[in-house]
């Protein structure tokens, strides 16, 4: 029996299935080949201090215990004998064993508790028992020893992966945010030279075609072309200084702030075109919250990208929401639209440079507002709902008290 049990619960653990099924599985050979009429197999949260039940096969009539506290029961006990403890009751009602209460082990008469660990760290028990009084064989006993083993390396084994998959998340977020930053840097030394050879002619060419244009009357079918070099000198002036926020690093000039005013003063410029547009403002602004330590005018220019994204996204007609609210370490600004959410294929992109889906737009308005965010240490986050809207959720420091 010994060889056939253990080398089904080595079949079931190595299996490519999720932990909780196979230790499922485990309880249930157990169960059987043991003959005990409960098995369990509680996981150990070394946190907390706390064994959480993970998987139960047999009799689950009387008391089951899902969660023991710290130093609560047999299998804290076995924990701290750092060894297997046999307990055998001389009433199935009674609940206490040597001094150590056990509600679990209501209506049984024996129970078998065996540590799930190796030489450094905790992972559970197995907790076997019996409602008429059993008595094990050393040969059994061993053998419930190597299936404890076997059960501490799978459990360990799948923490190792669990910790290895967040790992490789973490380190590809960061792959991400470096190639992002590294686009930035690319688009400032290409601003800073454009910039240089372009202003300058476009200044003449906008100059020379306002005076040109007073010199036609009113009337004159060649005013109307030469009224648009202008207007379209001066678009061209405002995307190049729009692009020169990249490469000018003019240092920021952080100060306390509480950011509702900040919001406000942001919003105050929109507030006209939000209006002729029909979109209406919901604010949700937290009073008397914790402050921050920002650029105020920096700051005004990221919500300012924000609410303008959130405009034309809505088109004619929407509704605006700000909140703002605040825990021990972040201050958070979240801006809400009503303008149908991002495509899941392109939401990657959206704080890339030069990305936009919109016909007259520069898309650069995100990756300004994420680069201004990201220099006051802070995080965006947003949460995509297609066919109604998108949060942008920002996140700021708090300010340190004292």
């Amino acid at each position: 029996m010994g060889y056939e049990t253990l080398e089904k619960v080595i079949e079931l653990t190595d299996s490519s299935e999720a932990l909780k099924k196979r230790l499922d599985s485990v309880a249930d050979v157990l169960s059987h080949a043991f003959s005990f009429d409960q098995c369990a197999i509680y996981l150990y949260d070394e946190d907390k201090k706390i064994f959480n039940l993970c998987s139960l096969a047999g009799d689950e009539g009387g008391v089951v215990v899902t969660t023991y506290q710290e130093r609560e029961g047999l299998p804290h006990h076995a924990l701290a004998m750092d060894k297997p403890v046999i307990a055998n009751m001389s009433d199935a009602d009674r609940v206490v064993w040597r001094g150590i209460e056990d509600r679990g082990m209501t209506g049984f008469a024996t129970a078998a508790v065996y540590p799930v660990k190796d030489d450094t760290s905790n992972y559970g028990v197995l907790y076997l028992k019996n409602r008429h009084r059993k008595v094990l064989s050393k040969r059994r006993r061993k053998l419930l020893d190597i299936i404890a083993l076997q059960l501490s390396m799978t459990i360990k084994t799948q923490y190792c992966i669990s910790n290895l998959t967040a790992a490789n998340a973490q380190m590809r977020d960061m792959q991400a945010r470096l190639i992002h930053a590294e686009k930035l840097v690319a688009l400032g030394e290409m601003a800073a030279t454009l910039a240089h050879e372009i202003k300058n002619p476009l200044l003449s060419i906008g100059g020379f075609a306002k005076r040109l244009s007073r010199q036609f009357n009113e009337d004159a079918p060649a005013r109307l072309y030469v009224d648009m070099i202008a207007k379209e000198s001066i678009r061209v002036e405002k995307l190049l200084d729009t692009i020169l926020s990249f490469s000018v690093n003019k240092g920021f000039e952080l100060n306390e702030e509480d950011i509702n005013n900040v919001v406000n003063d942001a919003l105050a410029f929109f507030e006209g075109e939000f209006r002729r547009v029909k979109i209406k403002v919901d604010r949700e602004l937290k009073p008397d919250i914790t402050p921050v330590r920002v650029d105020r005018e920096q700051l005004k220019l990221a919500f300012s990208n924000f609410f303008a994204n959130s405009m034309q996204a809505m088109g004619n007609g929407g509704i605006l929401t700000l909140r703002t609210y605040s825990d021990d370490r972040w201050v958070f600004v979240e801006v809400t639209d009503t303008g149908g959410g991002i495509e899941p294929d392109i939401i990657r992109n959206i704080f890339n440079p030069f990305f936009t889906t919109k016909e007259d737009g520069t898309g650069l308005g995100l990756s300004i507002a994420h680069a201004i965010v990201t220099n006051h240490n802070g995080i965006i986050e947003v949460v995509n709902d297609l066919g109604k809207g998108v949060s942008f959720i920002i996140k700021l420091p708090a300010a340190l008290k004292g």
